[in-house]
Parts: C-alpha cells; sequence; structure tokens
C-alpha cells in the first residue's frame, strides 16, 4: 500500500464531490485509482476496517465519466478509474455473494440503465477516440461485462447484451465502434447469434476493407464470429473427434465465409486487406480449413488477374504461417513458368505476390533455389523500373528480405558444409558448393545492375531504387571491408565477399553528387561515408590531393547561379570535409573550415562592394548550405574532449555575424513593398541588359540570390541552435544567441517576400527552444519577452506591420511552439491577449488594412495552422469559432477577410482537409453527439449566431448571409447519431433556411439537414419534406427538393459498394420503402407543373434517384415503383422539345435529353429493331445541339460496343451531320468521338466517302497543340481507321503521310497528354483495322511504321499510355496470354517486330533504316555533342518532358534489334544501306569524342563524362560498333579510332563505357 492516498483523503474527496455535484478532477481521479489498485480484494471485504467502500465511490466515478469533458487526457484516466473500479468491484462479487448482493442494493452499478449509458458512452466516443483512449474504452467494455457475468444471470446477460447487438448494428458500419463491440459481444454470445440478427455482416463488413482504420477491426471482429462458430461446433464432436466429422465441420465452416472472402480477394480495392488482417487470423484457427480451402482454389480456373491474385494471396499467407512447405506450395503452383509469367505481368499486385513467394520465408536460412534466382534476374527490370513509389517500396522491402535471406541460408549451407565434411558426405558438400557459387553469382550480376541504375543520365526513379538497393547490400554486410558500425543489427557475415565500393560504384556515387534531386544527393554522400577510405581512392595516388581536386570542383559548382549548383557543391564540400577528417588527423579538416569561411567571407564583402557582380559571380547559398552539411556531422562532445571548445566558440561566433552581414546585403531586397518586382537602384543601374538576355530578368535573378542567401544562411543558424550543446563547455555564448534573436525578430518583423518567412521561422523556433531550455538565467523567459513586446506592438503600433500581418503570426507561433511547460501557460496567456484585441469593437471609419483586430486574427489563426500546436490549441477552439463567426458579421472587409481564413482553419482542424480521391471530393465528417461532447461551448455559439440571424435573411444586407452560411457548412459536416436530441433545437431554423431567397442558403441548408437525420428519423424526415411540397413558396419548394436530393443521395451511397463512397453522413443498410414512391407519384403532377424550371428539374432528379434504387421494400413497393417510372417517362417523352430560352429552362431540357436518352438506349439494347426510340435518340441528338447534344453522345458512347450493327447504322447518320452542322468545339469532339466509335463497328459506313470523310476531319485539325484542342485529337482518332481503309482503296501514300505528320505532332513529348493519347487511340484504330482490309498482305511498310510509332508509346512518360499501349500490344499482337509490364512488352514486341518484318525485304530495309536511325539518335554527332556541352543558364531545372524513357537502354534495345535483322536476313543486299549509314556515323562519332578527350584531358570523378548526354552519346558509340561488328562492316578507320579509344587511360573516359567488344 506505499503511496496509496490516507483514507480520509478519499473520504475528503467522496464528500467534496456529493456536496458540489461536479465532476473530479483528473488528479483526484487518480488518487482513486491508485487507492483502489493499492488494495486488495480482503481489504475491501473485511468489515470494521478503515478502507472506503467501494459502494461510495461508484456514484461519482460514473458521473465524471459521463460529464467527462473531449480536450485533453480526462476522459481516458476517468475510463480508466472505472474500469479499475469495475474489476475490483468483479473479483469481490466472484469471492462474496453478499458483496454483490450490497453492490446491487446500495448502487446503480449493476442496473441495466447504467450498463446502456455505459455502453452508450462507449459507442459514442470509440470512433474517434485515439489509441489510449480507445485501449481505456475497450477494457471498460470488457470489465462492465465481466461485472454483468458477475450479477446478472445467464438469461438477463444474454437479453441485455443481445439488444446491446441490435443497437450496434443499426450503427453505419463506417464507425470502427461497431466491429470493437461485436468481437467482444460474439466472444460472449457466440458467433451464430450475432449472424441470426444480421446474416449479411460479414458481406456488408469485408466491403469496408478497403480503409486503413477499418480493415483491422473489420478482421478481428469477423474472426471472432468465426472461431467462436467453430469452437462449438468442434467441441459438439467431443474430445476425440472421427477425421470425417471433423472434416465435415471445417467444410461446413468453410460454407459460412468462404464465399463472401473470395469475393473480397477478387475486389482490388479490398484484397490486400483482406489478406494482410483477415487471412492469417481464420487460417491461424484451422490448417485443415486452410488446405481445404485453397485446394477448391487451385481447381478454378485461373482465368483472370483477379483469380490468380485470389491463389497467390492464401498461398502467401500459408507462406507465412508455414501451413505448408515450401515444396508443397510450390510444385503445381508455382512452376518456373507460372513464377516468370506473374514477374512479368502487368498487375503490380500480382508481381509483388510473385516475388513473395520467390523470396519470403518463415525460414530464413532456407536457401532460395538457383533456378528462382535465374528468373529474379530476367525480372530485375519489371521489379525495380516502376514509376509507381508505393510499389518500389514493397519491392524494396521484398529485395531486403531476399538479401537477408541469400544471407542466413548461405551461412546456413557453410556451416552444414563443415559438418559434411567431418562426416564424409562428399556430394553435398558439392551441392552445398554449386547452391553457394549460384548465389555469388547471382549477387554479383545483382550489384552490376545497381551500379547500371546509377548511370550518369538515368531518371530519379531508377537512381532512387538504386541508391536505397545498393544500401541495403552494404548494410547486410556484403563487402567485409565495411565497417561492422554500418551493418544491420543481429548481424551475420556474409560466406562470401564482393567488394562494393569498386572504382565503378565511387564513380556512380561521386556523379550523383550533383544529381538535381536533393534525397538522390544525400543518399549518395551517406554511402561514400560508409566506404572505407582506402576504396575511394585508386592505388598509388596522394589522397589529400584527390580530395583538393575534388574541391576545386565543388568550388566551382557552389559559385553556380543556379541553386542545384550550389546544393550539388555544397553536398562535394561535404563529403570533402569528412575525408579530409580521416585523412589529417584533425588538421586538415580545420584548414579546410577556416579557408571555406573565408572564401565565404570574400564572397560577402563582394555582395557589400558590388551586389550586381556578387548576384552574378558570387551567390552565397552554397556555401551556407556546405556549412550546413558539415555542421551536422560535428561530434561536439568529441572537440571538446580535444581542449577545442575555444576555438569553436570564435568559430560559431564568426558564422553568427555572417548571417547578419547577409541580412545587411538582402534586407532592402526582401523588406520592399513588392519583393518579387523590386531591383535596388545602385544595381539596377550597374546590370546590364546584356546579362538580363544571358540570365533571364533582372528582378529574378536578384530574387533568387535574395532570398536563397537568407534561407540558407538561416538554414545554417537552426543547425548551430539546435546542435551545439548549452552547458559548461560554452560552445555559444549566451549573447551571440541573444543577438542573433534580435536579428530573427528584425527579419520576421519586416520581410515581406513569404518564401523568407518561411525559411526564418524554423530558426526563430529553434532559438526559442534554446533559450526555453537553456540553464541560463540570460536565456530563460527572453522568448516570452520578445512574445510580450510584439503583441503590444499589435496594440500600439499596428499600421506598422506588414501585409498579411507580416512575420508577426510565424512569431508567436515559434514562441509557443518552444514553450516547454506542458500546462502551456504562456500559450493560454497569449490565447487570451489575443482574442482580447480581436474581440475590441471596431468602427467603420477605422476601416484599414493595419488594425490590431486583423493582426490578432491572423496570429490565432497561426495557432491553429501550426501542427505542433494542434494538441494544446484544441482547448480554445469554441471561442476562435465564435470569433470568426462574429467577424463574417463585420462592415470590414479586412476584418471578415480573417474571419474566412479563421474559420477555415478550424474547419480544417476539426474535420481535415478535403481530398480528391477517384476524381471525388471527399470531406471529413464526425458524429453530432461526439462533436459537441468534445466542444461543449460551440453548440451554443452555433445556435444563437444561427437564431440571430436567420430571421434576417430576407434583408438586403449581406452580413446576414454571411454569418449564416459558415455556420450552416459547419452543420453540414455533421452526422446523426440514433438517440441523440441535441440537434433538435436547430431544425426550425435550418427548416427556415430551405426557404430562404438565396440559392447558396438552401444548397447549404439541405446539406445540414441531413445532420439531424439518422437511421431511426430519416423516414419521418422524408415525410416531413414531401409534405411541404407547395406551387405556393417557390423557394421552400426547392430547399425541400434539395433537402430530399441530399437524403436520397446518402441513402443510395450508404447502400452501395461503401469503397466508392467519398465521405460524409450515409444512411445505410435499408429498403427503399413503398412510401417513397406514393408520396412522390401524389405530388408529380403539381411539381411539374409548379411553373419553376429549377424546381422542375429538381423533382425530376429526386424521382430518378428513386426509381434507380435497386433494393425495394416488398411487392407493393415494386408495383409503386413502376407506376412513378411510368409517370416519369411519360412527362419526359412529351415534354423534351416544349422548353423555354433562359437558363433554367435549358438546365431542364438537358437533363430530359439525358434521361430520355439513356432510356432510349436501354430500350434499343433490348430491341434493337425499335424504330421509335431510335427516331427518339436521335432527335435527342439533333435538337438541343448544345449540353443536351453532349448528354445524348455521352450516353450513346457509353454503349457503342453494345449496340446491334442496324443501331450503329441508324446513328452513323445522324451524328456525321450533326458534327458538319456543330459550330461548338465540345460539341463537335464529342460528335466525332462517337462517330469513331460507330465507325469501329460498322467498319463500312456508305453514307459518305471515306476520301471526303477524312478530307473534312484532317481540315478541322489545329496543328498548333493547345490544352484545350478537343477538336484535333478528336478528329485524329477518327483518321486512323479512315487511313487503315484508305490503303486499301487506294495507294494510300499521300494520306498516310498527312497522317502521319499529323501524328508526329501530336504524339511528341512536349505535347500534352490528351493529344499523345489521341494520338495512340488513333494508332491502335489504324492497326487493329489496317490487316482485316488486307488479310492477304498482313505485313506492310505502313503498318511496320505504326508498328514503330506505336512501341514509341511503351517508353511514354505517362503511365496510362504506357498500360494503354500495353494492353493492346499484348491483346492484340502478340496474343499473349496475359498482359505484360511494358518494360517487357517492349522486349517481346522488339522481338516480334524483326521476325514480323524479316519476312518480307521491303518492310526489312524499312525497319532496318528505322532501328538504325534509333540507335544512333536523330541528330548528327556533331548536334549531339554540342548539344551535350551546351551551357544551361537558366536559373530553375528545367526538366525533360519524359523522365522515364532510358535512352541507354533503348539504344542497347535498337542494336538488339537490329542484330537480330541483319542474323535473320544476311544476305540481304539492300540492308547495306543502313550498314553504311551506321558506319558513317560512327566515324564522324569517334572522332568528335577523342577530339574531346584530347582537349579537355583527364575525366575523373565528377569530369565530363558525368554529363548524361556525353554518357548516351559514348554509350551509342559503342553500341553500333557492336553491330558493325557483328555484321561484319567494320571500316580501317572505325577499327584503328576504338582501339585508340580501347587503349587510352581509364581516367579519360567514364569507367562505365565497355569498349572491350
Amino acid at each position: 500500500m506505499a503511496g496509496a492516498p490516507p483514507h480520509g483523503v478519499i473520504r475528503s474527496i467522496i464528500a467534496q464531490s456529493r456536496e458540489s455535484k461536479e465532476r473530479l478532477t483528473e488528479d483526484e481521479l487518480g488518487q482513486i485509482r491508485k487507492y483502489i489498485v493499492a488494495h486488495r480484494v480482503g481489504d475491501f471485504l473485511s468489515e470494521g476496517v478503515e478502507v472506503v467502500s467501494l459502494t461510495q465511490m461508484y456514484p461519482i466515478l460514473f458521473n465524471s465519466l459521463l460529464r467527462s469533458p473531449g480536450l485533453g487526457e480526462y476522459r481516458t484516466i476517468s475510463c480508466d478509474t472505472l474500469s479499475v473500479w469495475i474489476q475490483r468491484s468483479s473479483q469481490c462479487c466472484l469471492n462474496s455473494a453478499d458483496f454483490a448482493t450490497r453492490l446491487q442494493q446500495e448502487t446503480t452499478a449493476g442496473s441495466a440503465a447504467d450498463a446502456d449509458a455505459t455502453f452508450d458512452f462507449i459507442c459514442e466516443h470509440w470512433t474517434d477516440s485515439g489509441a489510449a483512449l480507445g485501449n481505456a474504452l475497450r477494457e471498460l467494455f470488457m470489465k462492465t461485462i465481466s461485472l454483468i457475468e458477475r450479477i446478472w444471470t445467464v438469461d438477463e446477460r444474454a437479453g441485455r447484451l443481445g439488444k446491446w447487438v441490435d443497437r450496434i448494428l443499426k450503427y453505419p458500419r463506417s464507425m470502427r465502434v461497431v466491429y470493437f463491440t461485436i468481437e467482444i459481444l460474439a466472444r460472449q454470445l457466440g458467433g451464430r447469434a450475432i449472424l441470426d440478427k444480421d446474416p449479411f455482416l460479414i458481406h456488408e463488413s469485408l466491403q469496408l476493407a478497403y480503409s486503413n482504420a477499418l480493415a483491422n477491426p473489420v478482421s478481428k471482429m469477423i474472426t471472432a464470429i468465426l472461431v467462436t462458430i467453430r469452437k462449438f461446433d468442434v467441441e459438439a464432436l467431443g474430445k476425440k473427434p472421427d477425421s470425417d466429422a471433423l472434416e465435415a465441420v471445417e467444410m461446413k465452416w468453410l460454407k459460412i465465409w468462404s464465399s463472401d472472402v473470395i469475393d473480397a480477394l477478387r475486389n482490388d480495392n479490398l484484397r490486400s486487406h483482406v489478406q494482410i488482417y483477415l487471412l492469417p487470423n481464420i487460417f491461424r484457427v484451422s490448417a485443415v480449413g486452410y488446405r481445404l480451402f485453397t485446394g477448391e482454389l487451385q481447381k478454378l480456373p485461373l482465368y483472370t488477374e483477379g483469380d490468380i491474385a485470389v491463389l497467390i494471396g492464401c498461398l502467401k499467407v500459408g507462406q507465412d504461417l508455414a501451413i505448408l512447405d515450401d515444396e508443397k506450395s510450390n510444385t503445381a503452383a508455382l512452376s518456373p513458368d507460372f513464377l516468370r509469367g506473374l514477374l512479368h505481368h502487368t498487375s503490380e499486385d500480382l508481381r509483388i505476390g510473385g516475388l513473395s513467394l520467390a523470396v519470403s520465408s518463415p525460414q530464413t536460412a532456407k536457401p532460395i533455389s538457383p533456378g528462382i534466382l535465374d528468373i529474379l534476374t530476367e525480372a530485375f527490370d519489371d521489379l525495380i523500373l516502376e514509376s509507381d513509389p508505393e510499389f518500389r517500396n514493397r519491392v524494396y522491402g521484398l529485395m531486403r528480405q531476399m538479401t537477408i535471406r541469400i544471407r542466413d541460408s548461405c551461412y546456413a549451407l557453410t556451416r552444414e558444409r563443415k559438418k559434411c565434411i567431418k562426416t564424409g558426405n562428399l556430394s553435398r558438400v558439392k551441392d552445398i558448393d554449386a547452391n553457394i557459387a549460384a548465389n555469388t553469382n547471382f549477387m554479383n550480376d545483382y550489384l552490376d545492375y545497381l551500379r547500371e541504375l546509377l548511370r550518369p543520365g538515368s531518371s530519379y526513379q531508377r537512381i532512387h531504387m538504386g541508391l536505397k538497393l545498393l544500401t541495403v547490400l552494404i548494410r547486410a554486410g556484403l563487402d567485409g571491408r565495411v565497417d561492422a558500425k554500418w551493418h544491420d543489427k543481429n548481424h551475420i557475415d556474409f560466406p562470401f565477399d564482393i567488394p562494393i565500393f569498386t572504382t565503378k560504384t565511387v564513380r556512380v556515387l561521386l556523379d550523383n553528387l550533383t544529381n538535381n534531386y536533393e534525397d538522390v544527393r544525400e543518399t549518395a554522400t551517406n554511402l561514400l561515408k560508409m566506404a572505407p577510405v582506402d576504396a575511394l581512392f585508386e592505388d598509388g595516388v596522394e589522397k589529400k590531393l584527390v580530395v583538393n581536386s575534388y574541391v576545386e570542383k565543388g568550388l566551382r559548382m557552389i559559385k553556380g547561379l543556379r541553386g542545384r549548383e550550389g546544393d550539388g557543391g555544397a553536398r562535394i564540400v561535404d563529403l570533402c570535409y569528412y575525408l579530409y577528417g580521416r585523412l589529417g588527423n584533425g588538421v586538415y579538416d580545420v584548414e579546410f573550415l577556416n579557408t571555406f569561411i573565408e572564401i565565404l567571407e570574400s564572397a560577402i564583402q563582394e555582395a557589400v562592394s558590388n551586389l550586381s557582380s556578387a548576384v552574378k559571380d558570387y551567390p552565397l547559398h552554397g556555401y551556407f548550405t556546405g556549412l550546413r552539411f558539415i555542421f551536422e556531422q560535428i561530434d561536439y562532445y568529441a572537440e571538446c574532449s580535444k581542449g577545442k571548445a575555444m576555438y569553436w566558440n570564435k568559430l560559431h561566433e564568426r558564422l553568427v555575424r555572417l548571417s547578419y552581414s547577409v541580412w545587411d546585403i538582402v534586407e532592402k531586397i526582401l523588406c520592399h513593398d513588392s519583393p518579387e518586382g523590386n531591383l535596388p537602384e545602385e544595381l539596377e543601374e550597374q546590370y546590364l541588359a546584356s546579362l538580363e538576355e544571358e540570365y533571364g530578368p533582372a528582378t529574378q535573378l536578384v530574387l533568387s540570390y535574395a532570398w536563397r542567401a537568407i534561407g540558407e544562411s538561416s538554414g545554417l543558424m537552426t543547425v548551430l541552435l539546435s546542435r551545439i550543446p548549452d552547458d559548461e563547455s560554452n560552445l555559444l555564448d549566451d549573447a551571440v544567441v541573444m543577438d542573433l534573436g534580435n536579428l530573427l525578430l528584425n527579419e520576421l518583423a519586416t520581410i515581406r517576400h513569404r518564401g523568407a518567412f518561411s525559411s526564418v521561422y524554423p530558426t526563430f523556433v529553434a532559438c526559442c527552444t534554446r533559450c526555453n531550455t537553456s540553464p541560463s538565467e540570460n536565456l530563460i523567459g527572453l522568448p516570452e519577452k520578445w512574445l510580450e513586446e510584439n503583441i503590444l506592438l499589435i496594440q500600439s503600433k499596428a499600421q506598422y506591420i506588414t501585409r498579411r500581418s507580416g512575420g508577426l503570426p510565424f512569431l508567436v507561433a515559434g514562441v509557443l511552439t518552444a514553450e516547454t511547460n506542458l500546462d502551456r501557460p504562456l500559450l493560454q496567456k497569449t490565447f487570451d491577449r489575443l482574442a482580447d484585441i480581436a474581440e475590441t469593437p471596431v468602427y467603420v471609419s477605422d476601416e484599414k488594412m493595419d488594425l490590431p483586430q486583423v493582426h490578432a486574427l491572423n496570429c490565432i489563426k497561426s495557432i491553429f495552422v501550426e501542427t505542433r500546436l494542434s494538441g494544446p490549441s484544441a482547448f480554445f477552439i469554441d471561442r476562435a469559432l465564435a470569433m470568426a463567426i462574429n467577424a463574417f458579421a463585420s462592415e470590414i472587409w479586412s476584418i471578415r477577410n480573417c474571419g474566412v481564413m479563421l474559420f477555415a482553419a478550424l474547419q480544417t482542424r476539426l474535420f481535415g482537409s478535403r481530398k480528391f480521391t477517384d476524381s471525388r471530393l471527399t470531406v471529413g465528417t464526425m458524429s453530432a453527439r461526439l462533436f459537441f461532447s468534445r466542444f461543449k461551448n460551440i453548440k451554443d455559439i452555433l445556435l444563437h449566431h444561427l437564431s440571430e440571424h436567420v430571421h434576417q435573411l430576407g434583408s438586403l444586407e449581406t452580413s446576414h448571409v454571411e454569418t449564416v452560411y459558415p455556420v450552416l457548412s459547419l452543420l453540414s459536416r455533421l452526422e446523426g447519431t440514433n438517440g441523440y436530441s441535441g440537434l433538435n433545437a436547430f431544425r426550425p431554423l435550418i427548416m427556415r433556411c430551405l426557404s430562404s431567397r438565396i440559392w447558396k442558403i438552401r444548397e447549404i441548408a439541405a446539406r445540414s439537414l441531413l445532420a439531424l437525420v439518422s437511421t431511426d428519423s430519416w423516414l419521418e424526415t422524408y415525410r416531413d419534406l414531401i409534405s411541404g411540397l407547395s406551387k405556393s413558396n417557390q423557394n421552400g419548394t426547392h430547399g425541400r427538393l434539395l433537402a430530399l436530393q441530399v437524403l436520397l443521395e446518402s441513402f443510395a451511397s450508404g447502400n452501395s459498394d461503401p469503397a466508392s463512397i467519398s465521405g460524409g453522413p450515409k444512411l445505410t443498410c435499408l429498403d427503399m420503402p413503398v412510401e417513397f414512391y406514393t408520396a412522390l407519384s401524389n405530388k408529380f403532377e403539381d411539381m411539374v407543373r409548379c411553373g419553376c424550371s429549377p424546381n422542375v428539374l429538381t423533382f425530376l432528379r429526386v424521382c430518378k434517384s428513386v426509381i434507380d434504387f435497386s433494393r425495394v421494400a416488398g411487392v407493393h413497393a415494386e408495383t409503386q415503383k413502376s407506376f412513378l417510372k411510368h409517370k416519369f417517362y411519360d412527362y419526359v417523352l412529351s415534354h423534351f422539345n416544349a422548353m423555354g430560352n433562359d437558363v433554367g429552362d435549358r438546365l431542364l431540357r438537358e437533363q430530359i435529353i439525358e434521361y430520355l436518352s439513356d432510356h432510349c438506349v436501354q430500350r434499343l439494347l433490348v430491341n434493337p429493331k425499335d424504330d421509335e426510340y431510335l427516331n427518339i435518340l436521335t432527335d435527342c441528338i439533333t435538337k438541343d445541339n448544345s449540353g443536351g447534344t453532349i448528354a445524348a453522345l455521352r450516353i450513346i458512347s457509353d454503349h457503342v460496343d453494345e449496340f446491334a450493327i442496324s443501331v450503329c447504322e441508324g446513328l452513323a447518320t445522324t451524328v456525321w451531320m450533326t458534327l458538319r452542322r456543330a459550330n461548338w468545339s465540345q460539341v463537335r469532339s464529342a460528335t466525332i468521338r462517337v462517330f469513331s466509335a460507330l465507325l469501329s463497328q460498322l467498319r463500312q459506313w456508305k453514307g459518305q466517302s471515306v476520301e471526303a470523310m477524312f478530307d473534312e476531319l484532317y481540315a478541322s485539325i489545329d496543328l498548333q497543340i493547345t490544352e484545350e484542342n478537343t477538336v484535333s485529337e478528336a478528329a485524329l482518332e477518327v483518321l486512323g481507321p479512315l487511313v487503315a481503309s484508305l490503303s486499301v482503296k487506294t495507294s494510300g501514300n499521300d494520306y498516310n503521310s498527312r497522317w502521319n505528320a499529323v501524328l508526329d505532332k501530336f504524339r511528341d513529348d512536349d505535347a500534352p497528354y490528351s493529344s499523345r493519347k489521341a494520338a495512340l487511340t488513333s494508332i491502335m484504330s489504324f492497326v487493329r483495322i489496317q490487316p482485316e482490309m488486307q488479310p492477304q498482305s498482313s505485313q506492310t511498310n505502313f503498318l511496320r511504321e505504326a508498328y514503330s510509332k506505336l512501341m514509341d508509346f511503351l517508353s511514354d512518360d505517362d503511365q496510362e499510355l504506357r498500360e494503354i499501349a500495353t494492353d493492346f500490344i499484348c491483346a492484340f499482337i502478340l496474343k499473349s496470354k496475359y498482359v505484360t509490364t511494358s518494360v517487357f512488352c517492349q522486349k517481346s514486341f522488339a522481338k516480334f517486330l524483326v521476325d514480323d518484318s524479316g519476312k518480307n525485304k521491303e518492310t526489312a530495309d524499312g525497319l532496318g533504316f528505322d532501328v538504325g536511325r534509333r540507335v544512333t539518335g536523330a541528330l548528327s554527332p556533331a548536334q549531339q555533342i554540342a548539344n551535350a556541352f551546351k551551357t544551361d543558364l537558366s536559373l530553375f531545372v528545367v526538366e525533360k518532358q519524359n523522365l522515364y524513357i532510358n535512352d541507354v537502354q533503348e539504344a542497347a534495345l535498337w542494336a538488339g534489334m537490329l542484330m537480330h535483322l541483319f542474323s535473320s536476313r544476311p544476305d540481304d543486299a539492300t540492308l547495306e544501306t543502313t550498314l553504311k549509314c551506321l558506319a558513317e556515323w560512327e566515324a564522324s562519332a569517334l572522332g568528335l569524342l577523342l577530339k574531346e578527350i584530347d582537349r579537355r584531358g583527364e575525366d575523373g570523378a565528377l569530369g565530363w563524362t558525368s554529363n548524361g548526354e556525353v554518357f548516351l552519346f559514348g554509350r551509342r558509340i559503342i553500341e553500333v560498333y557492336r553491330v558493325l561488328k557483328q555484321c561484319k562492316s567494320l571500316s580501317t578507320e572505325i577499327e584503328t579510332d576504338f582501339s585508340k579509344l580501347r587503349r587510352s587511360k581509364d581516367n579519360e573516359w567514364h569507367c562505365l563505357w565497355n569498349f572491350e567488344i
């Protein structure tokens, strides 16, 4: 009982609480909890002792729980305390029947009312709880059930728990509490009791497994249900059940869930989470069930990707659980061909599944078979070159597993080998040696592949993946020279050693120090620091001289104008400092650091004396970045131990003074009223027009110089303030910190440049944090003093604060973020001060931007925006919300504007940000009960403002609208909850808003009304809305119809596939009752004749929603549905022509045409010969010629593939005539696309000659490509099949050349996505139709050219276009069994092209010429080398339009095609032309390269061949040489020049240029 509160203290707490009737404080709850824990059951059961009775504690604990606020930790503490009380009481009941009786007599703890109240509390707060509260609620629920078990009868308990199941099943399935509670209740009642109440629970719950938040609880609930069912049935068989009877039980058990689980596994959105969370839990229960389940799966045909994914997922689960050993799981299911197919498959999930099966094992010491290693080597490109980062991360994890498994298995094999040698088992030794050799060869190939990924010019994803995987190999210990400190934990040595840090590896890592991406530069630097120092230098060189050469290159780059040059140079400086430290015993690094700082000081001095020269020649940001990298790696404790504290103290002060100098230089630029366009007068006089032509606009150059300098100098200061120890070593004087703080204050107060604010802010936070944690009295309290002075400045000198309050919000947020006191007294004080200023009345005469209220509101907003203040700031949300809403009604615009920004920040804080998913806007919501329990004062605030302003909405004052709208928008984010009446007071006000004269108010009121609707009240709400529909009040009718529309949308979405729901309140699992149909039928005539088009339109939408709903409550409802449907389409048929021309009439007409078009299409799909509906459909196309036509065409387009030929013929003429008549570009583009689809179905159309169609469509194409070139793109799509027809009817040359010219323009990498897609669609149409037109001559040059263009799309920058091209090639051309990755498809298609074109002399010659041009590149060698060395002076990197294509790999692929083509036609004289062109190119390119080698001299690390374009040029030379050598077409001149390259020194060219051919 040590530490427990005295008995008297607990009695005092209980007495005071009873008297005040208030909830306990957190401290009091904690004392009671300690008291209960400290006393045993016997203490509470003994009589005559001083122990406080448990029955006395219960009322105040229960009251505290129910009245617990939502903010802070109070609710968690109250749950924990009551749980402890219940546990101790349950134990007392178990030990004493008298105690159980007394508990029921003296308290309400055992009552049904209290149990229900606890259950309601748990359900209300579980869904939105964090981990701590969620665990506390779970414990409370389990303990409550435990207590009920002790004091209720079995029937009473079952009845009450059954009612809880009934209640929780009415909750929306999107709430986590449903699954947590049913999981626990299933263990009490049994799974059958749950499924009897809701037989579809498993199926419906699985549809929500796509959600990260719900997947785990859903899986646990389903597991609990199924486990209890199986347990009951197995136990019924007795202790030793017969195997046949047990298998029968297992089969019966499988029938309950297997079909639902298989359906979920076939769903792409659900599969991953079902495999991760559900299947392991189910199969862990029954290995027999697993084998039966997978056995049935293997009997099914694997026709689709989904079928394969289901099998792979289940095999993977069995593998992870060790239910199936590798032999059983890999025999039939994982044959080499099947595994190879998986790894090349287009599906990311199947590739991951195949890789996982290949490399994963619960026994990491089990070897991977050599055959699988060979297959993995073939599939590297398919796995590693994917552009999707999530996929690459999954591959990275599995490749890491593979590396560890190879290491562990080889280690185990080596130990086994030693034992076999001792026992004389030489055959096994031979097998082991072969296995280890296979693993060694694989790792060598793997390492070579990773080096190639890192070559110059590689795309980001290749380099990023290569660096990550190389890091895995280093940390796994593959290179035995690497220091053990870099190894992973639980390290085991490889039995073989492969040097990683070879000359090639070091070179490519050094090359990537200057990469455009910071994460690449950082990782490359870190890997080089892992290398043994000796491995970074060649034998026999002076290491310091090599590092000196690196420094020279780094300093040259740092002086570059562009940010990427300075950043790359800084990384080189970082590495050089590290190397000097390893080489000079603490001398070289110190000398280098001092020299580097001196160079920076010189650059600053140049800026002081001549800014125009400094901007161009001495940018500062690279120097500061380099210093930041250096000081991030300094070990200050080691330096102090060497007695260098004073040296570092002076150096730190020196660096801080440099930061002051930077501020003096850039202050005028960044503090100008218009910093984006400011050029200081003295600089303007010095800045020459020639410089502007060379480097760009002066203002852009100067501004870039300024904000980069201030940003990087601030970054250095952040590192110093954060890393320098604040102790007796005195490495940074207090005075220096104080001066730096004042400098940062000045910068935040005066800077106008937004980017500079965000750069200075982290430094200021670091400064405040250092002050708050410092032991020095000089620094403690300094941030609070700064804050106080600036808040006073708001009140006294607001006019001196810059626009948008300048850096003041950053200053306030920075000081508060750095506060170390967990109670946050400074935050409380500051918020109160700012709130008082913001709430001070202001008058219209004060209209100006620099009002104190404006600055206060901006500062308050910054508190809620700062993520590190999100928890503490929650206590002020209600007051801030009141301020924001009050600001909406202000007569001063600047205050209203600040109110809007604050309100938006609060909404994001409360509900999360809005997101677009699958092209739908997703908004966060919260249950109304939970929201108002968490923020108790907000309800009254909202109700007050709504009551005050709703009745004034009819006036002309906008302030009422500006107040009501945000209140309603907040209410619309809430969800109704069964049994909660807290929103009833809002209902009459919202209903009044539904009749507002302002459309937007009616719309938002309709959405807000949904917050008041739960599954218990939706029908009553529906009746109320329907009954109020009247022609006498059009606004009121419109508002009610909008509310009905929202209600029905929620109703429909809650009953649809949850994976497609975008967010917001839902009404789930309901059938459409007959009342819906009868009420709408009764109102139909009045509504459609009300004379108001918007109301008719909305009413029709409501009717359509009801008609389209599939779940109907009974036969009578079906009858009424048919009746309403008949009325609906009668009206649509009779009124789609009789409309006016105002906006409302046009919108109504368009909607009616859409409904009617859809109706006609459905009828024609059933009966293609129904001419009446075909005529109506053509009328829908022609009558409107605007939005209605587009709607009709869109519906036709969705069903063209399903139409009969007669329907297509009937529509084609109408669509063509519409095209010729239409002027609006959107109508023309839609018409052309539909016509194209119809033409594809018809193949031949006699309505117009093909030549005339081509000419008319060609004339509509504009070759000046823009983002909105829809007509041209649609026309291009149609040209493909037309050219295919013309190539048969005529020679086709003219039409084909015109089409190809358009294609080349539209498929260019610089063209927009839509244009490239149109080109791809046109090519595919041509390829699809041309062989049908000329089946006797399937291979023509026309088709061969189309194939080549199609192949280019396999390397397009856009993944979707690559996938479209891959799908088409695999399915239509290659006739593959499955669709592969674009990488593998490209290789297969290349072989197909050679084999197919090689059959024909004409096409072979054309292919040879085309492929040869692709190997060498389109430009001449001189142009290529000139472009490679062209100086780029732009400030910012202009990326290539195609970042995916691998030009080096492409050149190798095309070269391979050429060699294959020549070998297949060795005697074809026509191919000699291609060889001659290649030889001419090679001779010229070799001469140019040799000249560059002579002119530029030594290459080496970071040398001239590290330029990606130069590297590509060299590789092309090598590939062309390979082709010429194989074809025996090498001239003496080429052989001589190539031999010169071969004989030259390694340091004269890049080590990845392999001239040994």
